[in-house]
């Protein structure tokens, strides 16, 4: 699982996150990576130009530029 203090230092840069869909599903998708938040009974929160993704859900993640 991803730590917010992790995800934050990927702010503002492309990256490839690899995650699992709530199916259990392995999922990867390349996002510019826009904001890292708090939702208060969900959890951390990875915002991308296209997607959101919660943290627990995240594998791995890498830039791509």
């Amino acid at each position: 699982m991803m730590q917010v203090l992790e995800a934050r230092s990927f702010l503002g840069k492309n990256c490839t996150v690899t995650y699992r869909d709530r199916q259990g599903n392995t999922r990867m998708q390349t996002i510019c990576v826009q904001k890292v938040t708090y939702v208060p009974m969900y959890g951390a929160c990875l915002l991308g130009d296209k997607d959101a993704v919660w943290l627990e859900s995240v594998s791995r993640i890498s830039r791509t530029d």
